[in-house]
């Protein structure tokens, strides 16, 4: 099965999908109460009747009001683009922050294959019925997704270097990281050598990109954009110090791809948790 890809022209657009119902009076005073994420593995969810009841938990002990009329118009949008694409799950993950000055300076940064194994980039895995001919064009391939959707509803979105000057960014952060890298062992998961060294190149790139300038959606638009070392979008978390954010992100998957993934963790699947 080969499933399109995004549109090789661009790293990123920006997409309107058009909420169709306007949000009450109270949903206006919609806040964070409590720093907290709540992720989603499985099937598409087509309406309020297919959330599980951990939402509403996670909706009562985390924000002020319901989420459901900014939610849901969203949800229906990416169910359409998902579709239309071959697709019928994701990794659905949001994550509602209080004010914070943690991204006053960007975190640019390019997001990895979410399925790789390797990571760095797009990635063709040949299937097991595969010869090996060396006739790459006669091959089955097992292309896996190379973009991703988000978009905040609630608080600034996420910034992009322009689309005019993605390659540069993309070449400017592998600069950094080869420039600023250090040889050593990593001592444990979280290693305190490379914190270090990603520190160095938030910084850098904060300086050297800065030039470049910023692209946003607007409150109505989610942001559909590649990832993968090669021709990911590089992009950063807002600033967030004037207010709340809640930010929905939406990684498309084939279901064994998923499946496989969840098991790996010793989760069972779908599965949603908070």
């Amino acid at each position: 099965m080969r499933e399109e890809r995004a549109p090789a022209t661009s790293s990123f657009e920006f997409l309107r999908y058009s909420p169709q119902v306007k949000w009450p009076a109270a949903d206006s005073e919609l806040h964070v109460t409590h720093d907290a994420f709540w992720s989603y593995c499985g099937p598409l969810l087509s309406g309020s009747e297919d959330l599980p009841p951990n939402f509403h938990e996670w909706t009562s002990a985390v924000l002020s009001s319901s989420l459901l009329p900014r939610l849901i118009p969203f949800l229906e949008f990416v169910n359409n683009v998902l579709r239309e694409r071959g697709l019928d799950h994701y990794w659905l993950t949001i994550r509602a922050t209080k004010a914070t000055k943690e991204f006053d300076r960007p975190r640019w940064h390019t997001d990895d294959m979410f399925f790789s194994a390797r990571g760095g980039g797009l990635r063709a895995v040949p299937r097991d019925d595969d010869n090996n001919d060396g006739d790459s064009k006669d091959r089955l391939l097992d292309l896996q997704t190379d973009w991703k959707l988000c978009a905040s509803l609630l608080g600034p979105s996420t910034m992009f270097i322009p689309p005019e000057y993605q390659a540069e960014a993309r070449k400017t952060q592998r600069a950094a990281r080869e420039d600023l890298a250090t040889d050593h062992e990593c001592s444990s998961v979280r290693c305190i050598a490379c914190a270090a060294t990603s520190d160095a190149v938030r910084e850098k790139l904060s300086t050297d990109l800065k030039p470049m300038g910023v692209a946003q959606a607007a409150s109505d638009e989610c942001a559909f954009f590649h990832i993968g070392q090669a021709n990911g979008a590089v992009h950063s978390e807002p600033c967030m110090s004037g207010g709340d954010r809640i930010f929905v992100n939406v990684v498309p998957g084939r279901e064994d791809e998923l499946r496989k993934l969840t098991t790996m963790w010793g989760m069972n699947f779908p599965r949603s948790w908070w």
